[in-house]
């Protein structure tokens, strides 16, 4: 849990990375035109470009709450949208991101920044633990489909997560207040030297944990030492910027530079090759939350002791005397080796800076391999995940079967029309087909067929099934079937004769425990006369729900049957594992058998379902060849046109009779 936990936030940030990428360029061109007089701050694009960059920063905490609640809930197997909501409305309203004030709402980065990550992580996770939690509501939404099924279930837990906020907050601000009075530096004790170094550390901590460390340090916090002389002649904010974090926060043109002399690693000088843009202007977002640095344990030594060496290396330096400086006003953006001649006045600064960029690729190269090594079975791992958790395949699939179903409703309500039209105007009917026993040459059983009997009294076929199927309203057809069986069992109970009969539901009915509590409850006075066949399909949403159902079926006295084996679905291993004993064989496996390969396919699947101790029905045996073929194969019971076509219930006691006196 706690590494799918962490792979969610870096999944969170690394799909931040375009709004990192636009933010750096806004404030470089920003920042550029300022330098070369371009603009001003007294000219109107000033500030246009001004607000609109501060605008972006202030939505930073919306989209990292959004992002974080999305890919907590997506990799824990729910739905990430409702993720995402949930952790955006919480952290608005607990985290006090909008706020209230002279009649107006309004939007308070400066206070709900440090909760960005906390309140989604929470909210996401309750969310799951709930949902988890919350009983069953299957039967009440057994005819809705799986794409709102799961939202409608969502209700309760998004609720409960939502006001239990209302609970702990206070907690949480008491926390953070504890934190930040523990990190919050004394300022009227401590040198600048020492508040500068401390602001380092702690705005370095933030960045390894995704907060913008320097933006929420000044947010937080007073910066105003940074004004004040580090050393004789440069004040904190040149010594910092100039002399520490060479090419901006981690000291990464160091990193850069270490990577570049890795052997065999893609992901490391990619990224390093990919971050020089922006790393030359002192910008680190790429490195730290796409090599990442961001929740690395790897990297977290190296990123927090290179700026360390940095101070103490540059302090002595020029507290020595050995390089000169001058306290000119230098933008944090000039990148490195020219902002360290400027300081400097010449070459020494600029000399400085490179020797403080080889010691930190010094520091960072063997931190670089081991990460190199580790990531490449961490990237061989999650491959292997992404392509065996199917889970958001799943949901994916299911969003978009949905947004179908409802487009093929609306471009062919017509079908739909008509089918629901023709079955009100005819009449359903159950045929019956016998199904033979090899052994005893008896029948032993029937299988109930559909059929419509039209106005005109024509009979056909269950054409209207694949309309019905595709717009998902089996439903009422699987229940008249069902009471159709039972009343019909009824009628021939009364005339002394008890048949045993299969009927063919849809594969939904074999995980809905609604329905089949129903079908347990309807045939209880029929023990060991019905018999449920489903197609394979039906049997891979939920093997374990499948699993209980059919035992609480066979409690009843009622078997299950495989249908259709054979038809795209078969699985060896979903047959070991399922608790059914008779399979029934498709008719297109036969008709194959008439090539001597369709043949030799035929025969080894029955072989291997022998080996597996499974009661074998061969479906549409409609030629004496055929019965010979699966007879000398010692399939036990044979259904098809070479015995009968199927009956109407009035006819099945005298077809019975009549069969069982011919063969006697």
């Amino acid at each position: 849990m706690h590494s799918k936990y962490l792979l969610s936030l870096r999944e969170a940030f690394i799909s931040l990375l375009p709004y990192f990428v636009s933010s750096a360029l806004a404030l470089l061109v920003l920042n550029s035109a300022m330098y070369f007089n371009l603009i001003t701050p007294t000219h109107t694009l000033y500030h246009i470009l001004f607000n609109g960059a501060s605008l972006i920063l202030g939505l930073f905490p919306v989209f990292v709450a959004t992002s974080i609640g999305f890919f907590i809930s997506k990799n824990y197997g729910h739905s990430g949208i409702i993720g995402a909501m949930l952790a955006l409305l919480c952290f608005a309203v607990h985290g006090q991101y909008i706020v209230y004030n002279n009649d107006a709402y309004e939007l308070n980065p400066t206070g709900a920044t440090p909760f960005a990550i906390i309140i989604p992580s929470i909210s996401s996770l309750l969310l799951i633990v709930c949902m988890e939690l919350q009983p069953s509501f299957e039967r009440y939404l057994y005819q809705v489909s799986h794409f709102l099924s799961e939202k409608l279930r969502t209700i309760v837990p998004f609720s409960a997560v939502f006001f239990s906020f209302y609970l702990f907050m206070p907690l949480l601000y008491t926390a953070g207040e504890e934190i930040a009075y523990w990190l919050t530096p004394e300022m009227t004790d401590n040198s600048v030297a020492w508040l500068t170094f401390q602001r380092m550390l702690i705005t370095h901590g933030l960045w390894f944990l995704g907060i913008h460390g320097d933006n929420t340090f000044d947010m937080l916090l007073s910066s105003e030492f940074l004004a004040q002389p580090i050393l004789p002649g440069i004040s904190a904010k040149t010594f910092y910027d100039t002399f520490v974090l060479v090419s901006g926060t981690g000291c990464f043109a160091g990193l850069i530079l270490a990577a570049l002399f890795l052997r065999r690693s893609g992901h490391e000088r990619n990224i390093a090759k990919l971050s020089i843009p922006f790393t030359a202007f002192n910008f680190c977002e790429i490195i730290v939350f796409a090599l990442p640095i961001f929740l690395n344990p790897i990297m977290l030594l190296p990123f927090m002791f290179v700026p360390c060496l940095n101070f103490a290396v540059s302090y002595v330096v020029l507290s020595q005397g050995w390089v000169d400086v001058s306290n000119i006003d230098i933008s944090w953006m000039t990148p490195a080796i020219i902002s360290g001649y400027r300081v400097s006045g010449g070459l020494d600064g600029a000399f400085l800076q490179a020797c403080l960029i080889v010691l930190s690729a010094i520091i960072y190269y063997p931190f670089l391999r081991w990460h190199n090594r580790q990531i490449n079975f961490e990237n061989a791992i999650n491959k292997l995940s992404d392509k065996l958790n199917i889970s958001e395949q799943l949901r994916s699939s299911g969003e978009l079967a949905f947004i179908s179903h409802q487009r093929d409703i609306e471009f062919a309500s017509k079908e739909l029309n008509q089918v629901l039209t023709d079955i009100s105007a005819g009449k359903l009917k159950l045929f019956y087909q016998p199904q033979v026993c090899q052994i005893s040459e008896t029948i032993n059983g029937f299988e109930a067929l559909l059929r419509l009997q039209k106005p005109n009294g024509s009979l056909v076929g269950p054409y209207f099934l694949d309309a019905l199927i595709k717009h998902d309203q089996t439903d009422i057809i699987d229940k008249w079937v069902i009471e159709q069986a039972q009343r019909d069992l009824d009628y021939f109970h009364k005339k002394g004769f008890t048949p045993i009969v299969s009927i063919n539901v849809n594969p939904k009915v074999m995980i809905d425990h609604t329905l089949i509590n129903y079908i347990c409850d309807k045939f209880q006075k029929f023990p060991n006369q019905l018999k449920i066949e489903v197609v394979e399909s039906g049997y891979l949403s939920d093997k374990n729900k499948v699993i209980r159902n059919i035992q609480k079926l066979r409690t009843f006295n009622i078997t299950t049957v495989i249908d259709d084996f054979g038809t795209g679905y078969s699985s060896l291993s979903m047959l070991a594992d399922l608790p059914i004993d008779i399979i029934k064989l498709d008719k297109s496996l036969l008709d194959n058998a008439q090539e001597e390969s369709g043949a030799d396919f035929y025969t080894y699947v029955v072989e291997l379902l022998h080996k597996m101790d499974k009661h074998l029905i061969a479906e549409g045996v409609e030629t004496r060849y055929q019965l010979e073929f699966v007879r000398a194969l010692q399939v036990e019971t044979v259904q098809g046109w070479y015995y009968q076509k199927a009956l109407p219930k009035q006819e099945i006691i005298k077809f019975t009779t009549q069969f069982n006196s011919d063969k006697s």
